[in-house]
């Protein structure tokens, strides 16, 4: 059964059937994140950085748009399922250049520092990232095996 993560949202499941995809990933950045010992994964996929700096948007009605409020809604969902930090895999896709790709505002490099400066306060390191360049991505967890892939446009699929 395949369970998709559209943009701003989050997906937490321990159905061992299930696929969690995010598709055509951008500058936005899908987390995909796995306990092996407790067989609990999700999938994140947030746009933006910085809810701060969100021009007309309210943050509160859409946290999982933003890094800086995503990942710990994400993370604590994990931990409410049972998944330890420690135990984690996780794999991280996207931050590409697509609308910016003469790189001046950076939307996708602002993307990932901010990823992993929310995730470093958990503790959390990230095992593999396929992260920049100009294409979109998508990215599947397999909740079963705890499998991720990483499909680049254009491209075959890599599987970690």
């Amino acid at each position: 059964m395949m369970t998709a993560v559209n943009l701003s949202e989050m997906k937490v499941s321990s159905n061992p059937t299930e696929t969690l995809v995010a598709f055509s990933i951008g500058s936005g950045i899908g987390v995909a994140v796995y306990d092996p010992v407790s067989g609990i994964g999700g999938v994140l996929n947030f746009m933006l950085p910085d809810s701060t700096k969100a021009n007309g948007i309210d943050p509160e009605k859409v946290p999982l748009m933003f890094a800086d409020t995503g990942v710990p809604f994400f993370i604590k969902a994990l931990f409410e399922q049972g998944a330890q930090p420690d135990r984690m895999k996780v794999v991280i896709a996207g931050g590409a250049h697509i609308l910016d790709q003469t790189g001046i505002f950076n939307i996708g490099q602002k993307n990932c520092q901010a990823l992993k400066t929310s995730l470093a306060i958990y503790g959390i390191k990230i095992q593999h990232e396929d992260i920049g360049g100009t294409s979109s991505r998508t990215l599947r967890l397999e909740i079963g095996s705890g499998c991720s892939c990483i499909k680049i446009f254009g491209q075959g699929d890599v599987k970690i």
